[in-house]
């Protein structure tokens, strides 16, 4: 795993090529609720793609804190660490949330108290693992596109933890929040998801 000389993680190693992989896009459904949907492709088998997805000791390197079991109708709180205040990395409160169905290592669905429902599809791959990742939600569409932009910016950071890169979350609005903006503006530059390079 890639570290500091403190010992901890190390963003200097992470990928912060945000184009590397293709836009996810922006679907509407009723009133304020939209579908947000990215595909990605991995190099790692299925079973490990899930552990990155259900493990507390592993979501912690990519994505946010977990409390909670992967097993259907079992709590699933979510603690995100990149959260910026008075200039600081700072973790958020608890967001409940609990499992609508979790098949290992094929689906994981959960629903939450700020986040909506959150859809992981599994399948294997000649490669590795085609992951295609849904959040559905009732935001505004410029809440829709920031929402987007994260979990482009997430499911980057997992490829990086499925090479053994973890996430620096002290650093992460220093190292990662440009490449987000960036992200962002091409996502809103754009319609979401239409011939777009960062």
């Amino acid at each position: 795993m890639g570290t500091n000389s403190g010992g901890g993680p190390d963003n200097s190693r992470l990928n912060k090529d945000m184009a590397r992989f293709a836009p996810g896009t922006v679907e509407p459904l009723d009133g304020d609720r939209v579908k947000l949907v990215l595909t990605r492709h991995y190099t790692a088998a299925p079973e490990a793609v899930w552990a990155m997805l259900t493990d507390p000791g592993r979501t912690e390197l990519w994505w946010c804190r977990v409390r909670g079991q992967a097993r259907t109708g079992s709590s699933f709180d979510l603690k995100w660490l990149n959260v910026k205040d008075e200039g600081h990395g700072i973790e958020t409160d608890w967001w409940n949330g609990r499992v609508l169905a979790a098949e290992a290592p094929h689906l994981l669905e959960v629903s939450n108290a700020m986040h909506g429902t959150i859809r992981a599809e599994l399948s294997p791959t000649p490669a590795g693992t085609r992951l295609v990742f849904t959040n559905t939600i009732d935001v505004p569409a410029d809440v829709a596109l920031m929402s987007l932009a994260g979990w482009h910016v997430h499911l980057d950071h997992l490829a990086e933890a499925l090479n053994g890169k973890a996430v620096d979350w002290q650093r992460w609005w220093e190292d990662f929040h440009p490449c987000w903006e960036q992200v962002h503006a091409a996502y809103a530059g754009t319609g979401a998801g239409t011939n777009w390079r960062v």
